[in-house]
């Protein structure tokens, strides 16, 4: 999946352990056990949900094609997986009925699916907004600092941080 992608690429990454914050901040470590739990709530929802209430759909894509998929267990990754593996990695976020939809949640009805690239305006602030809570992380961790605000912009993101002692 998606997920796991990214979680590939970012696992060959290296960080100056000498930049880090050691230990790191304990919201951290407060934020990432509150993150894991309701992720299990959440996965065993979608479990329950799958086993429940899976049917058979149909997707509808912009070039009127209509692709076979299961409620509640195909997502938008794997229809664009079943196009082409080229579209499924260049796709940022997938729009289902017209609302902006995560790739990796499952599909619940029968829909229309746009999946979105990077040249996509609403793409683009997704991306952004993904990757400006990346930065913040990252920021906590090696300044320790107090995180302000931080959106994605027109041609990119940013965030405001308080470091205590500086003006």
């Amino acid at each position: 999946m998606a997920e796991q992608a990214v979680d590939e690429k970012m696992s060959k990454l290296s960080v100056d352990e000498k930049k880090k914050l050691t230990p790191a901040p304990e919201y951290i470590d407060e934020r990432l056990t509150l993150y894991t739990k309701l992720k299990a709530e959440h996965d065993a929802l979608q479990e329950e949900r799958a086993a429940e209430k899976s049917r058979a759909i149909k997707v509808t894509l912009p070039d009127g094609k209509v692709v076979d998929a299961e409620s509640w267990k195909t997502t938008p990754y794997q229809v664009a997986c079943g196009i082409s593996q080229g579209l499924a990695d260049g796709t940022v976020i997938a729009k289902v009925n017209g609302s902006v939809w995560d790739l990796d949640r499952p599909l619940e009805e029968d829909c229309s699916l746009q999946l979105l690239k990077f040249d996509d305006e609403e793409a683009q602030a997704v991306y952004w907004h993904s990757s400006a809570h990346i930065l913040g992380e990252a920021m906590e961790r090696v300044y320790g600092g107090c995180l302000c605000y931080g959106p994605p912009i027109e041609s990119g993101f940013y965030y405001d941080m308080f470091l205590e002692g500086t003006e």
